[in-house]
């Protein structure tokens, strides 16, 4: 698995989790564990998450999530 998005915040995360289990695309949120167990700022180096998905799904994954990667 490659990563190729880190979410801002929580919410951001709940909502690409949410887009790669709509299109059954096979994913890991690295960090999403235990992000949960300190909450706050997901910028936080204890807490920093990435979205990792398979290298052939990737594009699509990529395609998905477009949107936030915008800022």
């Amino acid at each position: 698995m490659i990563p190729i998005y880190s979410p801002k915040s929580e919410s951001e995360a709940a909502v690409i989790v949410a887009l790669m289990q709509a299109y059954e695309i096979p994913y890991v949120m690295r960090g999403g564990a235990f992000s949960s167990m300190y909450p706050g700022p997901v910028r936080n180096s204890l807490n920093a998450q990435a979205l990792m998905v398979e290298e052939s799904d990737a594009e699509l994954a990529r395609q998905l999530i477009a949107p936030f990667a915008l800022d």
